[in-house]
């Protein structure tokens, strides 16, 4: 075992409970429970965007505190807030999220079955799932149900504002002790707070992790146009082209697509991987066995000769033509970040940095994608028109 102090800094590092007064609850539980049970609730809807890494990179973390970590799979609350879709095309979607997340997790050195999947169609459709999602709907009324999230606001149609109930329902039908999710779920938590005693089922904790701009500075989706937003199967040459168009101010913090990336992504993933060379995996002692990820065998995102600690280096010009190259290198966000607003790190140097740091992540994603055919198939089946 690891202190329980340590724990709860690798379950809370970079994130938010929704409630902050739960701070005591999640202390307590990470104490005196050997392994608390997590899940992750993602929708298998647009094809998944580099900001995906946002909560997969911290179920690493959860996984080092010891916790038993899901990811849940709501294929059947997909096809209820995104209605164009068949159910047949939903399913394929679910399949899609699976092999990408499986593929993922395996580059930042999760090993194979560390992390459960489970999919929403497997146990929303039994006898008792029914009739408390039938209790549900006769405790809540239709404001309730908008009062959860954007999407579901302003809806016309009955089904998105079923969401809600089946997200709410999840905390029982899979034992959670704690549900993950982003910042933009807070009314769903909300949701399952108020409603989920009334059935009388405990009440769970719920742990948040921020939102992360696009290219454009401004919120990423999976709906937005694919310039925005680096996809974890774009080539080289597309993330070449992406990155040099992102928004990225000099000296400027604001709506800096490039800075979101690095105090959300980049960074934290180069964090892991320092740790991991470290030995600093606590619990979970298999993660990165069977070999390292990226072209630079999954090491921190630095250049040749970074002292140690560093997670992150920048190039900066010479100063003479034909002097060797020199690097800025940085052991946190903040300090690149404070070298950036005061000029020291100019826009293109960052950005090559940071494509070449995304080209060493996505690299073994892009490879089991390649190898896989039946992952090719889904491809095709999920996204007929991508």
């Amino acid at each position: 075992m690891i202190p329980s102090e340590e724990r709860l800094r690798l379950v809370t590092r970079r994130q938010s409970l929704h409630d902050p007064a739960d701070a005591q609850l999640l202390e307590k539980l990470l104490a005196e429970k050997e392994q608390p049970k997590i899940a992750w609730v993602t929708a298998p809807t647009g094809k998944p965007h580099v900001g995906y890494l946002v909560p997969l990179a911290k179920l690493v973390d959860f996984l080092r505190a010891g916790l038993d970590v899901t990811v849940y799979c709501v294929d059947v609350y997909s096809f209820l807030v995104n209605y164009v879709h068949p159910m047949h095309v939903v399913a394929h979607r679910r399949e899609y999220y699976r092999l990408l997340v499986s593929a993922v997790l395996q580059s930042l050195g999760v090993q194979p079955g560390a992390v459960k999947f489970v999919s929403e169609s497997s146990i929303a459709y039994s006898k008792e799932f029914v009739t408390d999602m039938q209790r549900l709907c006769a405790l809540m009324t239709q404001q309730d149900a908008r009062n959860t999230c954007e999407e579901v606001a302003n809806t016309a149609m009955l089904s998105p504002m079923l969401c809600c109930i089946h997200q709410s329902l999840a905390e029982e039908y899979l034992a959670m002790d704690i549900q993950f999710g982003g910042e933009d779920q807070a009314g769903l938590f909300a949701h399952a707070r108020q409603f989920m005693p009334l059935l009388g089922y405990r009440q769970r904790l719920h742990l948040m992790n921020p939102m992360v701009a696009g290219l454009d500075g401004l919120k990423m989706s999976s709906s937005k146009p694919a310039a925005t937003k680096i996809e974890f199967l774009d080539d080289p040459p597309t993330v070449r082209r992406k990155v040099q168009h992102a928004a990225c101010p000099p000296r400027q913090m604001v709506e800096n697509g490039i800075l979101e990336l690095l105090k959300h992504v980049l960074v934290p993933v180069s964090e892991l991987r320092l740790e991991r060379a470290r030995g600093q995996t606590g619990l979970n002692t298999e993660e990165g066995a069977g070999g390292g990820s990226g072209s630079c065998g999954g090491r921190p995102f630095v250049a040749d000769g970074a002292p140690d600690g560093a997670v992150f280096s920048v190039a900066r010009a010479a100063r003479q033509p034909g002097m060797e190259e020199e690097h800025l290198h940085f052991a946190s966000y903040a300090e690149l970040e404070r070298a950036y607003v005061s000029g020291a790190i100019e826009p293109a140097p960052l950005k090559a940095a940071v494509e070449a740091a995304f080209n060493d992540l996505l690299a073994p994603i892009r490879d089991v994608y390649a190898q896989s055919k039946e992952w090719q198939e889904v491809d095709r089946a999920a996204y007929p028109d991508q």
